[in-house]
């Protein structure tokens, strides 16, 4: 392994960073790692050489999506602004701004709001969708969904009700549409 010339990371930390991908899934643990080390060449930038300057302008706005490992069974609700992959299995909901990508072995039971879904394992439950539903041929969803757009590959499972649309945009129209008869009134008087 060549040595490179650091002056603010250990070669060790150098490797660790260089290693990844700055929108990967990652453990909690590693995540943490990760980010201090961003925030390391953050705060000693006049000291970086040329190669802690190249990975720290590759990982400044790096987010890393968080990954729950498939030896693992978590539930309760989980709310993330951040990506998610599940390897494992989760019962309750989940409400993610980012996309959410259930792996193979990854099985959930509960209500799922995300920006986008990959599902390559096993959904139990109603979906609203900013984005995209991706169901692959070995995904399989029971539950309604709601989403602008759907794509289930041939040999996935779907039982349920479909609506295509934006959610978001329904909500925002819902809302707009249900001002108080008192606040119609009193515009009624103002406008005369």
């Amino acid at each position: 392994m060549e040595t490179i010339k650091l002056s603010v990371l250990t070669q060790a930390q150098y490797q660790f960073l260089v290693s990844r991908e700055p929108q990967g899934y990652y453990d909690n643990r590693t995540r943490e790692q990760l980010y201090s080390l961003i925030e390391k060449l953050a705060g000693h930038k006049k000291y970086c050489t040329k190669e802690e300057a190249r990975l720290y302008k590759r990982f400044q706005k790096a987010e890393f999506g968080i990954l729950l490992p498939g030896n693992r069974k978590t539930n309760g609700p989980l709310k993330f602004k951040v990506s998610l992959c599940l390897d494992g299995e989760h019962e309750g909901d989940i409400t993610t701004g980012g996309t959410l990508i259930i792996n193979e072995k990854g099985c959930v039971q509960g209500n799922i709001s995300a920006g986008e879904i990959i599902c390559k394992g096993n959904m139990e439950g109603d979906v609203s969708v900013g984005q995209k539903l991706t169901l692959h041929s070995t995904g399989s969803l029971i539950g309604d969904v709601v989403a602008p757009a759907v794509q289930i590959a041939p040999g996935a499972m779907f039982k349920g009700k479909c609506k295509l649309g934006n959610p978001e945009l329904k909500a925002a129209r819902k809302k707009e549409e249900r001002v108080p008869i008192k606040n119609r009134i009193i515009q009624l008087f103002r406008a005369g």
